[in-house]
């Protein structure tokens, strides 16, 4: 066996593994929210949306902002000594004191804070014990892609959420009608994965546990960019949004718009693992000055990603006023509006997640923390004049802008670096654009005879336009170059 067939087989092993576990994770995901909805309703998962809201700005202010750090200095660290100790600790020492400022902060304003979340002052220990959990478990999973074990990550994912369903499944149906009960369930079953992923890593990944100063300060100054462009996703996103809609609605409107974020978060995810995959490709090309290859690679290759996502969420939509409600209960029919904004969405997110490692890789880190915190401006402004008149629709089409901000920004800039069609790639979610408006404007069966042949239509259009499905395509495929990183051979 040569050494592309070699690769290509590695390449799909790593494919399979963290696809599978992704997407396994996903899908047991929505079982476990199929489960929580209808036994908590909407007023009390939108009460479990607001304890999860708390765990999450916690980690975006305290953690998230350096766990691109641990995969690339843990494996650099991996190859050269086998354990990723320092680069792990590294990210301990650098997370501790936002985390201890969040939690003192978290017991001063105890009293406001149990208030708000109306739960009791002890309930707070469980909201920190789940940030806790979910930061262990993401260390542990940047540990494994730093040691090129993709499918243990993959695993990791997966087990993350099937223990928590293993957990609602399981017990008495009277200890799963309250959102505290919920929340501990969450941070005990992450923790038990977490404590899983440390015996398969090994103790000697994890020791000595020590202080080394360089490996300290280098992650810190890589990750110092990234610290606005984390916070800016936390006002970009959906836990801002939940805020706000609970202050001008209800606590039920929050949970319905928890649901239609949490089924668009299991499309958008797709995006995400197709950067993750296959833009180091890219990167590769950037590295070696290949711009005309880059731009071979987007008109080439891009175009069929992009039009087969649009017809993935073409049927996203078209499913959604039939599966939600049976699914997830007729009380969270509201949630399918949501849904269908944050699906065309996905479009610019696509986009953006697609493009946004390219400007990493041309030393552009702060061009991506300004577009992310004019996107977020977008989403801030955008919810205030929104929500109030509009409710959660308003607020999922505020995320609608929010995403196409950066997204054309993102392109903007790719553009004029590297040049080609990248811009041109935005006709490729016309087919989504026609199913959503469709969706808003038609009633009932009318929505499908009309805006399926359209749909159909638009895509044999951007067919022809783009000139895909030819001969010369399965070649160029072939001639691709595959990374190291990419195929899981040690760096």
């Amino acid at each position: 066996m040569d050494e592309r067939a070699r690769d290509l087989r590695r390449l799909l092993k790593n494919f399979l593994g963290l696809g599978l576990g992704n997407y396994g994770a996903l899908a047991v995901s929505l079982l476990i929210n199929a489960l929580v909805t209808r036994r908590l309703g909407k007023d009390l998962f939108g009460s479990l949306g607001l304890l999860l809201m708390a765990s999450q700005i916690l980690s975006l202010t305290a953690a998230n902002w350096t766990q691109m750090a641990v995969i690339r200095f843990g494996a650099l660290e991996f190859a050269s000594t086998r354990t990723v100790a320092h680069t792990v600790w590294s990210r301990v020492w650098i997370a501790a004191p936002w985390a201890a400022a969040g939690a003192v902060a978290m017991f001063l304003g105890r009293e406001w804070l149990a208030n708000y979340l109306a739960i009791p002052t002890w309930g707070l220990a469980l909201v920190l014990a789940h940030f806790v959990a979910g930061f262990a478990l993401t260390t542990i999973g940047a540990a494994f892609q730093a040691r090129d074990e993709m499918r243990r990550y993959g695993v990791v994912l997966f087990l993350d959420k099937a223990v928590m369903a293993a957990c609602v499944l399981l017990l008495p149906l009277a200890w799963v009608r309250s959102p505290i009960i919920v929340i501990g369930l969450y941070a005990a079953s992450t923790a038990l994965v977490a404590a899983w992923g440390v015996v398969a890593l090994g103790w000697r990944s994890f020791l000595p546990i020590s202080f080394d100063r360089a490996a300290y300060r280098a992650m810190l100054v890589f990750s110092l960019p990234l610290i606005l462009s984390s916070w800016a996703g936390m006002i970009g996103g959906s836990w801002f949004d939940t805020p706000v809609i609970k202050h001008y609605r209800s606590v039920g409107d929050v949970g319905l718009y928890l649901l239609g974020t949490t089924m668009a978060g299991v499309v958008q995810q797709i995006t995400v693992v197709f950067s993750t995959l296959l833009l180091p490709q890219m990167s590769v090309m950037i590295a070696q000055g290949e711009h005309a290859k880059i731009r071979t690679f987007v008109d080439r290759v891009m175009p069929y990603w992009f039009l087969g996502l649009s017809v993935l969420l073409c049927a996203v939509i078209y499913a959604a006023s039939p599966v939600v409600p049976f699914v997830f209960g007729p009380a969270f029919l509201a949630s399918v509006p949501v849904l269908v904004w944050l699906v065309l969405a996905t479009c610019a997110l696509a986009l953006f997640n697609a493009f946004s490692p390219l400007v990493v890789a041309l030393g552009s880190t702060w061009v991506l923390t300004w577009i992310c915190l004019a996107s977020g401006t977008v989403n801030v402004a955008m919810d205030f004049i929104l929500i109030p008149r509009y409710g959660i629709a308003g607020s999922a089409f505020a995320t609608l802008l929010s995403y196409g901000v950066s997204a054309a920004c993102v392109l903007a800039f790719v553009q004029q670096r590297v040049g080609g069609r990248v811009v041109g790639l935005s006709v490729l979610a016309v087919p989504v654009a026609i199913v959503a408006v469709g969706f808003f404007i038609l009633p009932g069966y009318w929505f499908y005879l009309l805006t399926l042949p359209a749909g159909i239509v638009s895509v044999l259009w951007l067919v022809s336009r783009f000139r895909l499905f030819r001969a010369e395509d399965a070649v160029y495929l072939q001639g691709l170059r595959l990374p190291a990183s990419l195929v899981g051979r040690t760096p």
